[in-house]
């Protein structure tokens, strides 16, 4: 997970071979290329020219992570299989020296900055066993000046959340990924049954966590609207070539955690040095 990420043409350590120069004294021997090194050598003199491999080694990005804590993500395991993608995410920043923003949105968005990825871990466990950091009913837009500026040049956005946000908020979160030319990915933490029809030709009551509205109607019709939204999101996200991934549940986390990571490194290489 750690090299050949994004290219940079420097001597060090990579998977990618990049190219060879002349070996200088500061140079790991390690490197040392003998096959051309021997090829070098001049048979009048005897002497010869030692080289060395230059292979493309990773550059250190900037993450700002946005992890949302309002009411809808409280429910049921959604808030483990938030802290297990994002430790994922986390970690892989550690062993690739990313600096790290944490964003925690709920009842106010919380900027934590100047993190390694492993500071970022411990410090989101902590905000969320503690109850009074968590819930409430802020809009994901509430994020956006934050991401603005600390958005700078090789910059990637993570945002876990959920479908629980009017289309416009992820409307407006493209429109700032397109505005600052940050590399954005996208999760999606949902529960089963917010959005599988648990059973049919029955009338149900469901209440909304954040605004406490009620709603009384046929299931089918219910769920028929719910998948309207999630269709809605999806192609808002799509469409602004946002990377997203939806997860449902921690033991759907567990067994897609190479795609979690792909995701992330999907966006994370296409951060613009500039």
């Amino acid at each position: 997970m750690e090299l050949g990420v994004s290219k940079s043409r420097f001597l060090g350590i990579g998977i990618e071979y990049a190219d060879r120069r002349e070996y200088q004294d500061t140079d790991d021997v390690r490197y040392v290329d003998w096959t051309l090194t021997a090829r070098s050598i001049n048979p009048n003199t005897g002497e010869y020219k030692p080289y060395t491999k230059v292979f493309h080694v990773e550059q250190m990005k900037n993450l700002i992570l946005v992890a949302d804590l309002t009411d809808s993500m409280l429910i049921y395991e959604k808030i483990a299989s938030l802290f297990y993608i994002s430790s994922l995410i986390l970690e892989l920043s550690h062993r690739l020296s990313d600096k790290v923003s944490l964003v925690a949105l709920a009842h106010k968005p919380r900027l934590y900055t100047g993190l390694k990825g492993r500071q970022a871990i411990h410090l989101l466990e902590q905000i969320i066993c503690n109850s009074s950091q968590t819930g409430g009913n802020t809009p994901l837009s509430a994020v956006l000046s934050t991401v603005k500026a600390y958005a700078k040049k090789n910059t990637t956005l993570t945002v876990i959340t959920d479908y629980a946000h009017d289309p416009e908020e992820f409307s407006m979160l493209a429109k700032l990924k397109n505005t600052l030319m940050t590399p954005t990915a996208i999760y999606l933490v949902a529960h089963m049954w917010e959005t599988q029809l648990p059973a049919t030709g029955t009338t149900a009551t469901l209440l909304d966590p954040e605004t406490g509205t009620l709603i009384t109607g046929r299931l089918e019709e219910v769920y028929k609207a719910i998948n309207t939204h999630i269709t809605h999101v999806q192609a808002i996200l799509s469409k602004a070539r946002i990377s997203h991934l939806e997860i449902q549940g921690i033991g759907d986390a567990q067994m897609r955690t190479v795609k979690i990571i792909e995701t992330y490194l999907k966006a994370r290489q296409l951060a613009i040095n500039v």
